[in-house]
């Protein structure tokens, strides 16, 4: 994303007992693995601005190492046994989100199916949020982008509103034009008004939601100290918080910024 690059994956198996994290030693093997396939390419550990580690759910596999067990999902049907009565019941194995749709429909095909009713809509192919009328290609996108801009949002941070809300972001630029806005201080990428829009209608809870959930700035270490005040300071309004409550926020997210994404944040807080 932009001038970052992202290296993975590895599969291990985790316990869900402790915090999902890069390990060093995994890092080794992303190092090692660079070197293979790019020998030119020299890199350190220096150069890293963020990690993150998630988990994937899997069908049991014994003995089978991780990274042999399939990706796919599976539906398992158990139901009375023959002649008998009962509920059936259908458990979904495995899957992840970037197949969630699919994995949705064929779900409910099968509940349809059990009820013995048919389906009247599919949702196949209906374009859902941002992804409503997006444009089909590049010169579409740029189309898009032109024909948004307006006096104090230039192509840049036109752009940057599409790529984060989708189409939606015709919504998020209303607000903007709607009252007084200025960008922050410590990034052009986010204005008050957005963080406020934000704060109202993307479900933000935490400073730390904003860095690394509503936006890529920590994902492209982008994070700073100034960064965490600033936000955080635009976001007390909004979401009610006191100068006690502003300080612990801005100290949970560094605390998850470095315990879970490896990223060191000096703090601005007296």
């Amino acid at each position: 994303m932009g001038d970052r690059v992202l290296v993975g994956t590895t599969d291990v198996d985790a316990d869900m007992a402790e915090d999902a994290v890069c390990t060093d030693e995994e890092i080794s093997y992303f190092f090692d693995l660079i070197g293979h396939v790019f020998p030119a390419v020299p890199v350190t550990r220096e150069q890293i601005v963020y990690t993150f580690s998630g988990v994937r759910p899997l069908p049991r596999h014994d003995a089978t190492q991780p990274g042999f067990v399939s990706r796919d999902y599976r539906i398992e049907r158990r139901g009375p046994a023959a002649g008998g009565t009962g509920a059936v019941v259908l458990s979904l194995v495995g899957g992840k989100w970037t197949t969630f749709r699919a994995l949705a429909e064929h779900l409910a095909d099968d509940v349809l199916a059990v009820l013995g009713k048919e389906r009247q809509v599919s949702t196949a192919q209906l374009p859902i949020g941002g992804g409503a009328g997006f444009p089909a290609d590049e010169p579409g996108v740029q189309q898009w982008i032109k024909a948004h801009m307006a006096p104090g949002r230039d192509a840049d941070r036109t752009a940057g509103l599409l790529t984060r809300y989708g189409t939606r972001a015709e919504a998020v630029m209303e607000y903007l034009d709607a009252g007084e806005d200025r960008p922050l201080h410590s990034t052009r990428e986010l204005s008050v008004r957005e963080l406020e829009f934000m704060a109202a209608n993307e479900q933000v809870g935490h400073l730390v939601d904003v860095l690394i959930r509503r936006t890529s700035l920590a994902f492209r270490g982008l994070v700073t100290g100034e960064l965490l005040n600033e936000v955080a300071e635009v976001l007390a309004v909004p979401l009610g918080w006191d100068a006690a409550a502003r300080k612990a926020e801005i100290l949970h997210a560094q605390d998850v910024l470095k315990r879970f994404h490896r990223v060191e944040t000096p703090s601005l807080v007296a």
